[in-house]
């Protein structure tokens, strides 16, 4: 065996069109199954062994740390479902609703990431936005969850409408006293200081806001933002 036998050439195993997200891609390099959108990685396989030094295996590691006891996580922006998966994992026998407004996302994700295999798993195909506006039309009940993950992009881009009062107070209503609301952004030097001011504004509706910063592939970091309600 040579060192060229370890190689491994990414394989683009679905490229579809999405009215919503533009071209998604499915792509796969050795042991790793990714979802790219705009050129940025929205999704990996959890068995993927970059997944548990990324965001979603460390905001993962950090709900275990900081909410044992959940039993009821609402996650905005499904993607391919990597989140659920590894909350999953983390937590057996937890009650998981994952919301993703593409529908063309939720088939590739049902086809190639096996989201449907996710024991205790509800999705609903809805604008993450009208749900946690109008949760009674969603079957969903204020304070009637203990975390509610908030992972909405398109591309890279955070939409606007994720930063109002009016966004933030809503998804606080959600989640039951003592419990979190976790914020996944894109924490590059372009977005920085717009992240730091939507920092500065949690800080008016959760009794404690921490965070931490995930390094990602390339120049590419996440930061990770906890509110306590």
């Amino acid at each position: 065996m040579t060192i060229f036998d370890e190689l491994r050439m990414p394989k683009v195993i679905c490229d579809v069109e999405s009215e919503l997200n533009g071209r998604i891609r499915v792509v796969d390099v050795g042991r790793t199954r990714k979802i790219v959108v705009d050129n940025i990685i929205q999704s990996l396989n959890p068995d993927s062994p970059a997944c548990g030094r990324l965001v979603w295996g460390q905001l993962t590691d950090k709900l275990k740390e900081n909410m044992p006891e959940a039993e009821k996580v609402l996650i905005l922006g499904m993607g391919g479902g990597t989140m659920a998966s590894l909350i999953s994992r983390k937590f057996p026998n937890i009650d998981i609703t994952s919301v993703e407004y593409d529908p063309v996302m939720v088939d590739v994700a049902k086809k190639f990431f096996n989201v449907e295999s996710i024991p205790n798993h509800k999705i609903i195909v809805a604008d993450a936005l009208r749900v946690v506006i109008e949760p009674e039309s969603y079957d969903m009940i204020p304070s009637g969850f203990d975390v509610l993950v908030v992972d909405i992009f398109n591309g890279e881009k955070y939409p606007d409408l994720g930063k109002t009062g009016n966004f933030i107070a809503a998804v606080k209503r959600l989640v039951r006293g003592g419990g979190l609301v976790v914020f996944n952004r894109i924490y590059t030097e372009p977005n920085q200081e717009d992240v730091n001011i939507f920092m500065d504004n949690l800080e008016g509706y959760f009794s404690d806001v921490s965070y931490e910063v995930v390094a990602g592939y390339t120049n590419s970091d996440n930061i990770i933002i906890f509110g306590r309600v």
